[in-house]
């Protein structure tokens, strides 16, 4: 009975995280340091992993063809991605289907692995401690990681390229 009602309880909370994920990508204020922390992050995810799945050769190509297929879509999402320079500073407005799809993708396989876990822990069996040795974990880690490093960093790019608008005078600003 428990197993029925959880199976039932996750596309509920696969719904919530969607539509929670889906109003965090709006406009948004582009703020350098939040750029190079997002790449910074993510290249250190991706540096971690490849240390971990040395030896792992599957797993490790998984993970290059990951970051592969998450910097292309990196690239492709900020070509659809609506870029500001207004007078009060730099907007982007990311297209939400790619970034929705990444991450998405990478919560659906955590949650699997919280249910085998699950799974396991009724049947008394001992779980697989290689999670990230799985081809299937470290393709998506690193799409993941490669999608955001790539984006942020193209946001960079694109943010120091920009020369600010100066503000408009207001004439009834007293100082």
């Amino acid at each position: 009975m428990t197993t029925l009602t959880l199976l039932l309880l996750v596309p509920l909370a696969v719904w919530r995280i969607y539509s929670r994920l889906k109003r965090l990508i709006v406009r948004t204020k582009s703020e350098l340091w939040r750029h190079y922390a997002m790449t910074s992050v993510m290249s250190v995810v991706l540096l971690v992993m490849l240390g971990l799945l040395v030896g792992k050769w599957i797993a490790l190509g998984a993970l290059v063809a990951g970051a592969a297929a998450g910097a292309a879509l990196g690239h492709r999402n900020l070509r659809m991605t609506r870029l500001e320079n207004k007078p009060d500073g730099f907007f982007y407005t990311p297209d939400r289907r790619i970034p929705l799809l990444v991450t998405m993708l990478f919560i659906s396989r955590l949650i699997y692995r919280l249910f085998e876990a699950y799974l396991h822990m009724h049947d008394g069996l001992a779980l697989d401690p290689d999670f990230l040795g799985n081809p299937v974990t470290a393709v998506l880690v690193g799409l993941v990681a490669g999608y955001y490093a790539t984006y942020s960093l193209l946001l960079v790019r694109w943010h120091k390229s920009q020369k600010p608008l100066p503000r408009p005078i207001d004439i009834f600003d007293i100082k």
